[in-house]
């Protein structure tokens, strides 16, 4: 492991987000590394947006997916968020901010509840600056992406302005049959059981080295690429959802839209895997 890794690892150590934990010269090298970031400079939302399609153009779809399933057997979960990234930053639809209903909120005009934009702010305090690009990386590499219910373009952007870096990857045929076990998981399920069953289950199973906070951002991903959604509540390349349609009903339940609200009885979209991954469920 590098010694830049294992200051990302590092700075993230305890609960107090107000301690700094690594020295001044072990932050300076995970920033020569690539692993720890300034604070990110102000963006508007209209510049957010126009960055998404320069990001997305360099980026072809099958190296995205190839990259996940190579994570499954590899566990570089750093490969496996590109996923929901990708396919959340292909659907943003071009528009206008949406400010929020709260009125307090709209004033500031610091969020859109569309796309999820956030601004940075121009003087961040310690912890600000640990919430930023230092923890985004941080998730990507420790649970293969933001383990929250809602992804947003600034996590999306940064995410896949680092995938760009990696070296492109082929996936073996053990990756594609992991990846076949955990979708196999479903029909072990009732009908009304939802995601969290379905990680609970995958996670016994014991198909793949990992854990429930990666297994959950794994199901959200498969989610956002529309592979784990329902036709009531499809993925965003069908509908694109707003932040404030995209809570679940019941309050237990920090999975990502769409697979948040998606049942087993919703089964597998294969249509969405063939597109998406380039094969049938079964070998």
């Amino acid at each position: 492991m590098e010694e830049g890794l294992k200051s990302l690892f590092a700075l993230y150590k305890g609960t107090n987000w107000s301690e700094n934990n690594i020295t001044q010269e072990e932050l300076t090298v995970a920033k020569r590394q690539g692993y720890l970031f300034d604070y990110p400079e102000f963006e508007s939302h209209s510049d957010s947006l126009k960055r998404r399609h320069e990001i997305l153009s360099h980026i072809d779809p099958k190296d995205v997916a190839n990259a996940f399933l190579f994570s499954l057997s590899t566990r570089k979960l750093e490969y496996r968020s590109a996923l929901g990234s990708y396919y959340y930053l292909s659907a943003i639809p071009e528009h206008d901010f949406m400010k929020s209903h709260n009125e307090i909120l709209a004033a500031a005009g610091n969020h859109c509840y569309l796309c999820g934009w956030t601004a940075w702010e121009t003087i961040p305090s310690r912890q600000s600056i640990k919430s930023g690009y230092n923890f985004y990386n941080w998730a990507r590499y420790k649970d293969g992406g933001i383990s929250i219910g809602i992804i947003g373009i600034n996590y999306a952007l940064f995410d896949l302005e680092q995938f760009i870096k990696l070296p492109k990857v082929t996936p073996t045929e053990k990756d594609k049959q992991i990846f076949r076990d955990i979708l196999s998981c479903v029909d072990c399920l009732n009908s009304s059981d939802k995601a969290g069953k379905l990680r609970d289950t995958i996670t016994k199973a014991k198909i793949l080295k990992s854990n429930k906070d990666e297994v959950s951002v794994l199901l959200g991903e498969l989610g956002i690429c529309g592979i784990l959604a329902s036709n009531d509540f499809p993925a965003y390349d069908t509908y694109f959802a707003n932040e404030y349609e995209r809570d679940p009903v019941e309050y237990k339940n920090d999975f990502a839209y769409p697979v948040n609200r998606w049942h087993a009885r919703d089964g597998i979209n294969t249509e969405r895997l063939n597109a998406v991954f380039g094969f049938a469920l079964k070998a």
